[in-house]
């Protein structure tokens, strides 16, 4: 059954793109089109990523640049946001490129591909993150969990009960995040501690950290811009008015002192926001936000809330395993949901 569906999406991928209705030329004409990247890993360290559905490797990445570039003009966030606003007719439509989170992997692996082919993209850091080298919350579950997986199940199903999940749970890295989400921050701190203490010291592997500031300062003055993704990667909804400003305000601040350079873009942790969330990033003196909403941006869109594409390993494959831009266009596109 699988593989008869991947035939359909195969076939219907080809179909829509010889139609020229998934080729940007048409469907993404005086459009904003936002690609967003987490983690940039090698096959060997993909491998045992607990999240690897926020990756992909090098190679794939340089194989999605290829294609953005021969169809869009690729660029920073601010830049692709402003070439939009600006309204003047384009040969191809702007496509900016962001990467979440500041993890190391995205200067050690992801950066050499995008300077290499001449592409600025915009990184959007966890200023407290960087300050302690601290694996950010959801990525302490995955490793603890997967840990747990391999060591103890009984303890496992034992916290997941506690978070409410079931430990039947087929995928329990995921379940656990998503659970742990819906908490306020001081029970979601609460039980992330209590599985530390389960699984004990070493929680992150050696790979892997976050970059530095002289690493961010490097990229900046390579022409990247570098965003704020908050101050500690909050449910921002979920914060006081106070750790608000701080989480928005605070880490623009911190930002521009360590980079010597402006501000302007914002990226909502986990995506979450609401109008009391997008009102203090207007005020603090953003320029746009950033949303894990699924879609492209007409003219006309809130900047404050701009739509944008994930992208994993592994898309744009087709049945065969072979990469193919009908396929990758289809993702793009959102059309038939399910099937790409």
């Amino acid at each position: 059954m699988r593989k008869a569906k991947h035939f359909v999406r195969d076939a219907a991928a080809e179909v829509l793109y010889a139609s020229h209705i998934t080729r940007p030329s048409l469907r993404a004409r005086n459009k904003l089109t936002i690609a967003t990247f987490h983690r940039v890993l090698p096959a060997s360290i993909l491998a045992q990523y607990p999240l690897p559905g926020i990756a992909v490797t090098p190679e794939e990445l340089k194989r999605f640049l290829e294609v953005f570039l021969e169809h869009y003009s690729v660029g920073t966030l601010r830049d692709s946001a402003r070439l939009h606003q600006s309204g003047q007719r384009l040969d191809k439509p702007p496509l900016a490129i962001t990467f979440d989170d500041g993890q190391l992997d995205n200067y050690r692996f992801a950066l050499p591909v995008l300077d290499a082919m001449n592409v600025r993209a915009s990184f959007f850091v966890v200023t407290d993150a960087v300050d302690g080298n601290e694996v950010l919350w959801h990525d302490k579950i995955a490793y603890a969990v997967q840990r747990l997986q391999q060591r103890d199940a009984r303890e496992l199903r034992a916290w997941l009960s506690e978070l409410g999940v079931p430990g039947s749970a087929p995928d329990p890295v995921n379940a656990a995040i998503v659970a742990a989400k819906l908490l306020d921050p001081a029970d979601r701190g609460a039980h992330v501690d209590r599985l530390e203490k389960l699984v004990g010291s070493g929680i992150r592997p050696d790979w892997d950290g976050m970059m530095t500031w002289e690493q961010i300062r490097e990229m900046r003055s390579g022409g990247h811009e570098i965003g704020s993704h908050s101050t500690s990667h909050p449910i921002l909804p979920l914060v006081s008015d106070e750790a608000l400003r701080h989480e928005i305000d605070h880490s623009r601040s911190v930002l521009e002192a360590q980079i010597d350079h402006e501000v302007r873009s914002f990226c909502y942790p986990n995506g979450d926001y609401d109008e009391r969330v997008s009102a203090r990033v207007r005020q603090a003196g953003y320029e746009y936000a950033v949303t894990t909403q699924y879609g492209i941006n007409p003219q006309g869109s809130d900047p404050y809330s701009l739509r944008r594409i994930d992208l994993q390993s592994g898309y744009g494959k087709n049945a065969a395993g072979t990469f193919k831009s009908s396929g990758f266009f289809l993702r793009m596109t959102g059309l038939l949901p399910g099937m790409s």
